[in-house]
């Protein structure tokens, strides 16, 4: 866990720290494995091997254990995302097909790393305003760091806006990749589509869209 998590006192010594990693680490784990219905406090006690009250004082309730599990994930996932796109293997002369390749690639594959628990909690933010804002502020600022990627190469695209275009093609990578992992693979088409396939076709079809062609 972070130094710093919502509403959650920090612990001051080790064996309390331990707990809280412990009990943070065992709740994670529920909410992947077994999904939402599954993530109450005395399934996480007997996960994290500690009593119902060592969880409910140190995260209070179910719904602050899952906003923390929450914060965790989207932290990490941003800092996962932003090692992606920081685009320092791209050549200083590359193509907009080059950019739009590296974006996408890197999209899809922290979605791809971290999809099982993505999953659960894309399906908690259906139900959980404050889930869903989390989450949203998380995408946005994913959509930040492939907007910047792809105003390198702006003067190369030829839709006549190219910034609204960058944050439709954002917004169509999004949605590709929410549904994949969300729903798995064949529920739209029983033809294969691995999530290789998958980046390799988006990425063509976003690259046609701002004018690069294949």
């Amino acid at each position: 866990m972070t130094s710093s998590v919502p509403d959650v006192p920090p612990a001051t010594q080790e064996r309390s720290r331990r707990t809280l990693e412990r009990i943070y680490l065992a709740g994670t784990h529920v909410l992947e494995k077994q999904g939402p219905s599954a993530l109450t406090i005395a399934n996480v006690a007997a996960a994290a091997g500690v009593s119902t009250g060592s969880v409910y004082r140190r995260f209070g309730s179910k719904d602050q254990l899952l906003t923390v599990i929450q914060h965790e994930f989207v932290e990490d996932f941003k800092a996962e995302m932003a090692a992606r796109l920081n685009g320092e293997h791209l050549q200083p002369d590359a193509s907009l097909s080059d950019v739009v390749h590296v974006a996408v690639q890197g999209f899809a594959e922290t979605f791809e790393a971290r999809q099982r628990l993505l999953r659960e909690l894309m399906l908690v933010s259906t139900e959980n305003p404050a889930v869903l804002e989390v989450g949203s502020r998380g995408a946005i600022e994913c959509g930040a760091m492939f907007r910047e990627l792809l105003l390198g190469v702006a003067d190369k695209i030829t839709r006549p806006r190219p910034e609204e275009a960058i944050d439709y093609a954002y917004r169509l990578l999004y949605s590709v990749c929410a549904f994949r992992a969300l729903f798995g693979e064949n529920v739209e088409s029983s033809r294969p589509a691995p999530w290789t396939a998958l980046i390799e076709e988006t990425a063509a079809a976003l690259c046609a869209y701002l004018g690069a062609g294949g």
